[in-house]
């Protein structure tokens, strides 16, 4: 089973939420498991508080160089990767001069103020990891996606046309930011998405969008979904199996 990690964070390159130490925990768990054969794949934004020379980032030529349109601006695509320290997985590293070399993840670090942008770099991202995606010809089964900025992955995924991704299952994880951060009315028109979304904070469009939704942290509000928090390691990584293999069968159903 092919899972691939959309993630806003994973530790410990960035780590300031539970689900980003959610990603560190289940990935390695699934591949390492002797119950079913998993293959992995995890990206997340080259934030400019990620350290290349610390983390020991490389650039990926053969995966980098697709402009990336947002509306009217575009940019090119640099992929990146780094492995996980003390265990075999690597994480593929979305990044962009114009979107992810400031100093912090959604709001500056110096004055605090939230960036204006937000729903842009979280188009590109989401944009960019499924053009890597595209590139690597590798069709995930699920997708589990975290964070603000991963929530238009589900909707993305579901607009797709191409073979890859029709058929993929998406979760999605949202996380606690001290922010909300809305798809405005005018950026849903600019960047040609469903109008409906509009008004909506990114993590609402993702939990709305996702076709199953999993719990990090105890939930203030949202949709039903998986609870992964509060349990021992071994019980967060069964409950993430079972989610993913009943969304693998029902894409072999839809099949």
């Amino acid at each position: 089973m092919k899972v691939l990690y959309i993630a806003g964070e994973v530790a410990p390159f960035s780590a300031t939420s539970a689900a980003a130490h959610l990603v560190r925990l289940v990935p390695d768990a699934i591949q390492e498991s002797e119950v079913e054969d998993f293959e992995v794949r995890i990206m997340m934004p080259r934030y400019g508080v990620v350290s290349e020379r610390r983390n020991r980032l490389h650039e990926v030529i053969r995966l980098s160089g697709a402009e990336i349109s947002v509306g009217e601006d575009q940019d090119t695509l640099k992929v990146k990767v780094a492995s996980i320290p003390g265990i075999r997985l690597q994480v593929y590293f979305m990044d962009s001069l114009l979107y992810f070399k400031r100093k912090g993840l959604h709001r500056d670090r110096k004055d605090g103020k939230v960036f204006e942008d937000n729903p842009a770099r979280a188009l590109f991202f989401a944009q960019a990891t499924l053009s890597t995606a595209h590139k690597l010809g590798w069709s995930p089964d699920v997708i589990h996606a975290t964070g603000w900025i991963a929530g238009l992955v589900p909707t993305l995924v579901k607009a797709d046309e191409d073979a890859l991704f029709m058929d993929t299952k998406c979760v999605y994880t949202p996380d606690t930011v001290d922010a909300k951060i809305v798809l405005s009315a005018k950026n849903a028109k600019a960047f040609g998405l469903p109008s409906e979304l509009a008004g909506k904070t990114l993590q609402q469009i993702g939990m709305e969008t996702a076709d199953s939704v999993a719990y990090a942290e105890e939930p203030a509000d949202g949709p039903e979904g998986i609870n992964l928090f509060g349990e021992e390691e071994d019980e967060i990584v069964a409950k993430a199996m079972d989610l993913y293999s009943s969304l693998a069968a029902q894409r072999e159903l839809a099949a």
